[in-house]
């Protein structure tokens, strides 16, 4: 598959509009699914990261004491504490909602597995996959779980190895045709590592994002890239341009944090950095 380079004036291209009488429903309406007592952070750092990308509104779906966690960290954040039937409570949230990010620090219980393939399956509005949802998906039949246009996963070399039934190594030494073959497996992937591939299925060509360098290889950054992706879905972007704005501001936010160096940044700082990207990209 080829590669072409994504350039900051198509990132730019895409940003949605702000107009002066916009409420925040225009912004666009969020659901992070995740979160375990493993790992309570993950899904808390997709919901700050949407929000500093722009979202109106976000909502978690998780257990109750991953969200007293959030909660205590991100106030803006909705809360939907649930003990029982996860996906039913998604789906029953799904008119209010505009996208779904499906994943982040879920863990590998049987039943959080559940969750992503029936949400895969019935949930009616753009989603993404990351995290524990990808392993969820992996070795699920096409017949279960069929591919669809407005999803994206966000895999990194280990987590594309395991959906595609091969080593590490086999994805790293082709990485483009590694990202053909999950996309045309499950919709949109954005295969991440250097460089960041996002391939969608039908497309000849995939393209190659050159923002971000060492400073974003730490704990939860994926999980920012997830929410800062999610926001744009909710906003309405297609998966495939939702992927390429939200993978390039999550470099540009990288790059304003190297200067300070590339060792001790925060996934939280990378989100926050959103912001300004955002600013620096409008202007």
């Amino acid at each position: 598959m080829p590669l072409q380079d994504f350039s900051r004036a198509e990132a730019a291209a895409l940003l949605p509009g702000r107009p002066a009488d916009m409420h925040k429903g225009d912004r666009g309406r969020l659901l992070v699914v995740g979160g375990s007592d493993r790992y309570p952070g993950a899904p808390a750092l997709s919901a700050l990261a949407a929000l500093r990308s722009g979202s109106g509104v976000v909502s978690l779906l998780s257990s109750p004491a991953v969200c007293a966690a959030c909660a205590a960290r991100i106030p803006e954040v909705v809360h939907l504490q649930e003990v029982g039937d996860w996906a039913r409570t998604a789906l029953n949230e799904a008119p209010s909602l505009a996208a779904a990010v499906l994943g982040p620090g879920l863990g590998r219980a049987a039943e959080s597995l559940n969750v992503v393939r029936e949400l895969w399956v019935r949930w009616p509005k753009p989603l993404l996959v990351d995290g524990d949802g990808l392993f969820a998906l992996s070795g699920v039949a096409v017949s279960a779980c069929p591919p669809r246009d407005d999803a994206v996963l966000t895999p990194h070399e280990g987590e594309a190895a395991r959906l595609l039934g091969i080593s590490s190594d086999a994805v790293r030494g082709d990485r483009p045709s590694a990202a053909r073959r999950l996309a045309e497996r499950w919709g949109c992937v954005l295969l991440k590592g250097n460089p960041t591939i996002v391939a969608c299925r039908g497309e000849e060509a995939a393209r190659r994002l050159s923002w971000g360098g060492p400073e974003l290889s730490v704990p939860g950054s994926g999980d920012v890239l997830s929410g800062c992706i999610g926001a744009f879905l909710a906003m309405g972007l297609a998966a495939r341009d939702a992927a390429l704005l939200g993978a390039s501001l999550h470099g540009m936010a990288g790059a304003r944090l190297r200067s300070g160096g590339v060792d001790g940044v925060l996934a939280s700082e990378i989100a926050d950095a959103l912001r300004p990207a955002i600013e620096a990209l409008r202007s």
